[in-house]
């Protein structure tokens, strides 16, 4: 993931890297670090635990994911979704240990679906039969808690505070303890509401033409070179500086050196021959 995101700004252009997760497939990676040999499982789990404080932090995710590679970054990069736009945050520590004291008096055996009902005090033939409607934890999660329990279950599953066992009930993990004992609290970032935008919105990028012969016969001529370098294309120019070649139409080249991407270094090597396409096209 950091080397991929590295990629994203190599033609010139703002860049948005994306990172889609979901608490299920922790749950699943952890059973699987389980199937590994026992000398593995504690470096995978510490990957995985790094990889789930990445997800769910409300602090700077780049500060967080250099920390991880032993830099030592600023607090903030200013260019992250925390830094840009700080979520809100909501404790739901004493959610959270309802949770876990209801996993804990129901045996370590049952789902999330099981436990929210008993939290919130759903009768069904499973809990009238096992006897855990008279447990201390029945019903005690009400009014605005209740839509809090989806949440707080994947934010204890990232936090390993809770595991899926391989018969799908949950179990308590290495970082339950200090959750009940009120030693680390649990915050959870409150979702920001969704801004409708146009498809070409919000980016800042300009798309490349289509069907402009001039820009074309650039980017041709960037590939020619390339092959001929043993280049990348982004490298010579990035299409942001073809985009601005092929509108400013510069005939010298002290005309092509006020175009923004291109230095001396660039227009000695490659001005003269961009210059060329651009006369073939006037």
């Amino acid at each position: 993931y950091y080397q991929e995101t590295g990629r994203a700004g190599r033609d010139g252009d703002p860049a948005v890297a994306h990172l889609f997760w979901g608490a299920d497939d922790l749950a699943r990676a952890r059973q699987r670090i389980a199937e590994v040999e026992p000398h593995r499982r504690a470096g995978e789990q510490a990957r995985l635990a790094a990889l789930a404080g990445l997800v769910e932090t409300a602090e700077c995710r780049r500060a967080v994911l250099l920390r991880y590679f032993g830099e030592d970054p600023p607090a903030h990069c200013g260019n992250c979704d925390n830094c840009l736009t700080p979520p809100a945050t909501v404790d739901a520590t004493v959610v959270a240990q309802k949770y876990l004291s209801a996993v804990f008096r129901t045996g370590q055996m049952f789902g999330t679906g099981y436990i929210e009902q008993v939290l919130t005090g759903k009768s069904t033939d499973r809990s009238l039969t096992s006897g855990h409607e008279r447990l201390s934890v029945w019903g005690i999660v009400e009014g605005e808690e209740v839509a809090l329990l989806k949440p707080v279950g994947r934010a204890l599953m990232l936090r390993d505070a809770i595991r899926a066992n391989p018969h799908g009930g949950l179990e308590f993990g290495p970082g339950a303890r200090a959750i009940l004992k009120g030693e680390a609290e649990l915050r959870l970032i409150v979702p920001p509401k969704r801004e409708r935008k146009g498809r070409r919105g919000g980016t800042g990028a300009t798309a490349n033409p289509v069907g402009h012969p001039l820009f074309e016969a650039l980017r041709a001529r960037r590939r020619e070179i390339a092959q001929e370098t043993g280049l990348p294309p982004y490298v010579i120019f990035h299409d942001s500086t073809l985009r601005d070649m092929a509108m400013a139409k510069p005939a010298t080249l002290t005309e092509m050196s006020r175009i923004t991407g291109i230095g001396a270094r660039k227009l000695d090597a490659y001005g003269p021959a961009f210059l060329e396409v651009i006369a073939a096209h006037a």
